[in-house]
Parts: C-alpha cells; structure tokens; sequence
C-alpha cells in the first residue's frame, strides 16, 4: 500500500529516462502507466500527474524489475528530457561547484520534493539528498532517494569526464538482502544505517578545473533557465538563492551581504532591497546557515572546535560558543557529547 500523498500534480521527470530504464530491467513501462492511470499524450510536453500516481507507478517498476535494480537504472538513464538548457549549462561550467547550481532549478522545475544539501569537512564533502514530503516517513522513500543518488552520480562522472570522484556513498535505510550490487554500481563502499542520504567525494574534486571556462555559453544557459523559471511559474525566493550559496560556498560565512550578492550576481543594495520584499535579513539567514553548518561539523568529532570557529568566521572558540548557546540552548560541547553519544 502506498502512503498517503498530496493530489496536487506533480512533474513525471523524464519519462524517456523511465522507458529505457524499463527496458534495462527486463519490463516495459507502458503497461505499469495504463494501470495506475497515467496517460502520456504529447512527448513534447512534460506530464504530469498526481503524486500518488507516480509513487505506485514507481513501485510497480521496482518490483518488476528482474535483471537490475529499477532506481539505479533509472538514475544510470536519466537525461533532463523537455530541459535542454541544463544540459548547456552542465557542459559550460568549468567545476562541479559551479554544476550544483543546477540542484535548485532541478528542485523548482523537475523534483519539487527533492533538495541537494553540500556538507563540507575536512578533505571531504557530502552531497546529501533530502526529501520532504509533509505528513510522511521518509523511510517510505529509500528508493526514490536511490535514484536521486544515482543521477547525481551519472552527471559528476560525465562532468568529470568518468574520473573516480567518489570515496564512498552513505544511505539512511537498512543494509539489503543484496549491498553487495550496492557497492558495484557506484564503484566505492556503501554504507547505511547512516544519519543521511549522501555521495562522499575528495572536497578538491569541487574546484578542479573540469573545462575550459565558456563564460558566454554559460550567461545564455543561466538566462535560458530564468526564463524557463518564469514561463513555468516558478515560485522564486531571494533567500532560497542565498541559503544555497551559503551552503554551496562556506567561505561566505566569514563575509558580509556584499560577498554573497556578487555571488549571486547581483548588487548588494539590489540583494538587501529583495530580502526586505521578503521580510528577512541577510544577518539572519547568514546566522542560521552558520548554525547548520555548526551542527554538521560537530557531529564530525575529529574536528577541532577552533576549526570550526574559525571555518564559521569567529573570532574565537569562546565567540563561537555564545553564539551556539544564542542559537541551539546549549554549548557546542554539550550538543557534541549528546549528538554523538
């Protein structure tokens, strides 16, 4: 039985991408479509359909599946059908850092339940998916949050020109009869049981030239996307963008608003004019983001507390310490000793 899911439509992402991952599997999908009542009608223009729909549709493809497991098969295929520009953009960025841009057009264009969080430490970062869908276990959906692990892994390695950039993969929910198939399809050890759903790569991989730098191509493919956001509707808020830059790029947290609007691409007095339409302020989103960033690296008890105080843009552990006590209740020693125990 499928969990209860909002009857508002929903994006079927890729339909091609699902027929060849059918085909890959050993079944055909047009039959599993019929059943739960989804009717494709032009294939060129992207479906969609209730989420209800397309979670039974998706677990009717996994458990038909016989020669492969449907969500890495459908990760292994999955091209930005009906979205040619992402494709421009993906091929004229010149480092993976400047790819996972594309997450956030991905989330409001094509997986409204999906977000890709980078978590950065030491000589590694994380790309961890997250999923939200109000109301629900996310347990429910380990095999959805496969095949987002599965995509992502095909657009690095061929960004990355089939480099070797993982270290290994981290899942959330409980070993499988079969892990061993886990571990052969991305190459690396996987592990789960784990506190996330995540890719873990060498953190140099982020900035390493990959192309030469095509700042022309890459201009049109940004413009094409903004245009595509407002053709589509999509609902975009200024501290959404900043939140991911924050993210995407730590080092912002030691700066002030003018380092992030360039960032952004924008002027600062045009960043802080948009957050005040919003009601925020850029003080304010800065300090949550250090506060999540904050609980991240200390649950990584090989990192120092001045490390983080300084990665965060304090000038000291005891600056540090009042600010975590301002933000969460207690000390970051306490919430180390608690989180970690």
């Amino acid at each position: 039985m499928h969990p209860r899911l909002s009857s508002s439509s929903v994006p079927v992402p890729a339909l091609g991408s699902w027929r060849q991952a059918a085909s890959a599997c050993g079944f055909t999908i047009d039959p599993v479509l019929r059943e739960v009542g989804i009717n494709p009608h032009d294939p060129h223009v992207p479906l969609r359909v209730p989420p209800a729909s397309l979670y039974k549709a998706f677990m009717m493809c996994v458990e038909r599946a016989r020669t492969h497991h449907f969500p890495f098969a459908l990760g292994e295929n999955f091209v930005f059908e009906h979205f040619a520009e992402f494709d421009t953009f993906i091929d004229s960025c010149s480092t993976l850092r400047e790819i996972l841009e594309l997450a956030g057009w991905a989330r409001e264009l094509i997986t409204p339940w999906m977000t890709l969080r980078l978590d950065e430490f030491g000589a590694e970062a994380h790309l961890r998916v997250v999923m939200t869908i109000e109301g629900l276990d996310p347990r429910d959906f380990c095999h959805v949050r496969e095949v987002m692990l599965a995509a992502i892994h095909q657009v690095i390695r061929r960004a990355a020109h089939h480099a070797h950039v993982l270290l290994s993969v981290r899942m959330a929910g409980s070993p499988p009869p079969n892990p061993e198939k886990y571990a052969d399809h991305f190459g690396v050890p996987v592990t789960f049981n784990e506190d996330a759903d995540a890719l873990v790569m060498d953190r140099r991989w982020l900035d390493q030239p990959l192309n030469a730098p095509l700042p022309h191509a890459l201009i049109e493919a940004r413009q094409r996307i903004e245009r595509r956001l407002s053709q589509e509707g999509a609902e975009r808020h200024i501290v959404d963008e900043v939140r991911w830059a924050l993210e995407r790029r730590p080092e912002l947290l030691r700066e002030g608003l003018e380092a992030t609007a360039a960032a952004l691409g924008l002027h600062p007095r045009t960043l802080q004019r948009r957050l005040q339409a919003e009601g925020v302020k850029y003080v304010d989103i800065q300090s949550e983001a250090k506060c999540n960033r904050a609980q991240i690296m200390l649950r990584r008890r090989a990192i120092s507390m001045e490390s983080i105080s300084e990665e965060l843009g304090f000038s000291d552990r005891r600056a540090f310490t009042f600010a975590f006590k301002r933000w969460m209740g207690m000390s970051p020693s306490i919430y180390r000793s608690r989180i970690c125990a």
